[in-house]
């Protein structure tokens, strides 16, 4: 280890050596200051930033604060209840499978006959495993029958308007070997009421 004595003379010499010009020492000065001053622009650049995410962060703490207070939460709570009893309310009934079967079909029969359809042919089945999110089973009602242009649309007119939901999947019109029409008609059942 150097001792405090060793190095004494050491610096002395260099300074007395490298220092002895005036010029020296002031461009040695003139070093310091420079360093010294962008130290103090480097940190006063640090407080400005920490200063504006400081105000960012009580700014969004002041917003959060303010929808917690307002209630805004329970307002869109209450308004998701009402579209979800909305979407909800559109489903098709059936206390079990085969009465929301039965359902449907005579749905369509009373349709089909108000919009001048006759004999159709239908058949519906229940798509047991639900892969959607709700968990909701998917109703299709697969009807054919001769084409009549005017009833045809009706029948869709009168698809569209009702209350509940339904889907058209697919519609094709044959014209061979005989003019014929066949739809899938879809819709999908409400949960089951948990006992």
């Amino acid at each position: 280890m150097i001792s405090p004595r060793a190095v004494a003379p050491w610096l002395t010499r260099w300074l007395r050596d490298n220092l002895a010009s005036r010029r020296s020492r002031l461009l040695l000065i003139g070093l310091g200051f420079t360093l010294g001053l962008s130290g103090l622009t480097v940190l006063d650049s640090m407080h400005a930033e920490m200063l504006q995410s400081l105000s960012a962060r009580r700014l969004q703490l002041g917003r959060l604060q303010n929808l917690g207070d307002a209630g805004v939460w329970q307002q869109r709570r209450s308004e998701s209840e009402r579209w979800r009893a909305s979407a909800e309310s559109r489903l098709w009934e059936g206390e079990t499978d085969g009465l929301a079967q039965a359902n449907l079909q005579s749905w369509i029969v009373e349709a089909a006959h108000r919009a001048g359809l006759a004999q159709l042919d239908i058949r519906t089945s229940i798509n047991a495993s639900a892969t959607n999110p709700l968990k909701l089973r998917q109703l299709t009602a697969q009807i054919s029958g001769r084409f009549e242009p005017d009833g045809l649309f009706l029948f869709l007119r009168a698809i569209a308007a009702d209350e509940r939901l339904l889907l058209v999947d697919r519609l094709e019109v044959q014209t061979v070997p005989a003019v014929r029409f066949e739809m899938l008609l879809g819709t999908f059942l409400r949960p089951a009421a948990s006992s």
